[in-house]
């Protein structure tokens, strides 16, 4: 029973019970995809397409590994009841031969459980868990636009292994003072159990951000998920620059994922400290009767000079004021 609930609250805290149902192909399968890649991601509502960049960029939208111009190195995790813990690492670094590389790994734990055989006497233990391993690549193209993709290998254990691999691919635009973005993920085979297939939760996420002035952000995004209704997310994120290089980041959201979970769900909070190379995060995630999500975040930067485009989940490392005032017209 107890392996049988930390599965299902964590189906659930992916994306809701809608996540479950099935659709015309069964079941959904890789729930876990649909978890926040990041503390950051976690407190701006799980918005930001148009506008995600660093490292993390490759969990959301490849194309936003085009902004690194250095290397970026990010790490995060977030933790639930009993011992559920869902940790991501990423690292993305500017290649000489054109464009940005990046890698990410997604990797979800269940914890250690007693099993029992169909007649209750006890069979050992299990060690049920999720990953996602995957590589990308992203390039600024011509006129503020930029592209990429990733390539992902996906392995579900629960008492038998089921593997697939699949793809992402995702955009970016800027007009004028607007920033579009676009990313198809999870597209791929389904995770096999025995001799049943469910596929993934082959998601379309489109959004726009658009700046007021130059410490706010607002954000917007639809999804279309396979196996759950389409849902929206919206977030803002405040800057506010101390010294030395330091800022201090506050971030909200909102997002329908998970809107019938019960009680009070789907709204996000977050705190950052940013300096010149290194950046920590704190989200606050509601999730109805499963009750509140804690996920904490830890970046690092080198190297890197400040595009002309707007990071949806923190600022850029030392950025003086009049470089974000330009960027943000």
């Amino acid at each position: 029973m107890r392996t049988f609930n930390a599965i299902l609250m964590a189906a659930l805290l992916a994306s809701g019970q809608a996540a479950l149902a099935a659709d015309g192909n069964g079941t959904v399968s890789g729930a876990f995809l649909r978890l926040p890649p990041s503390a950051a991601a976690a407190g701006m509502g799980e918005a930001g397409v148009a506008v995600v960049s660093g490292s993390p960029a490759i969990f959301t939208n490849p194309a936003g590994l085009a902004g690194v111009r250095g290397g970026y190195a990010s790490f995060s995790r977030a933790a639930w009841a009993d011992t559920l813990t869902f940790n991501t690492v990423s690292a993305a670094v500017n290649t000489p031969y054109g464009g940005v590389v990046g890698v990410g790994l997604r990797y979800l734990s269940y914890g250690k459980m007693d099993s029992f055989d169909n007649t209750g006497a006890a069979a050992g233990s299990l060690a049920p868990r999720d990953l996602a391993a995957e590589a990308g690549w992203a390039a600024d193209l011509d006129r503020g636009f930029a592209a990429g993709f990733s390539v992902k290998y996906i392995e579900s254990r629960i008492k038998n292994t089921a593997s697939t691999f699949a793809v992402d691919g995702g955009i970016t635009k800027r007009v004028g003072r607007t920033f579009f973005g676009a990313a198809l993920q999870n597209v791929g085979g389904g995770l096999k159990y025995n001799k049943e297939e469910s596929p993934l939760p082959r998601n379309l996420k489109m959004g726009m951000a658009v700046p007021y002035g130059p410490d706010l952000l607002g954000v917007f995004d639809i999804n279309v998920t396979r196996g759950a209704q389409p849902w929206l997310a919206v977030g803002g994120k405040y800057t506010s620059f101390l010294r030395d290089g330091m800022a201090l980041v506050l971030r909200a959201g909102y997002n329908t994922s998970a809107n019938d979970t019960g009680g009070i769900n789907g709204f996000t909070l977050g705190l950052g400290l940013s300096m010149p190379d290194l950046a920590v995060d704190y989200a606050l995630r509601t999730m109805g009767d499963l009750g509140p999500t804690h996920h904490i975040g830890l970046s690092y930067r080198w190297d890197m000079i400040y595009r002309e485009t707007v990071d949806a989940y923190g600022p850029p490392p030392a950025a003086p004021r009049r470089s974000v005032r330009r960027a943000a017209r």
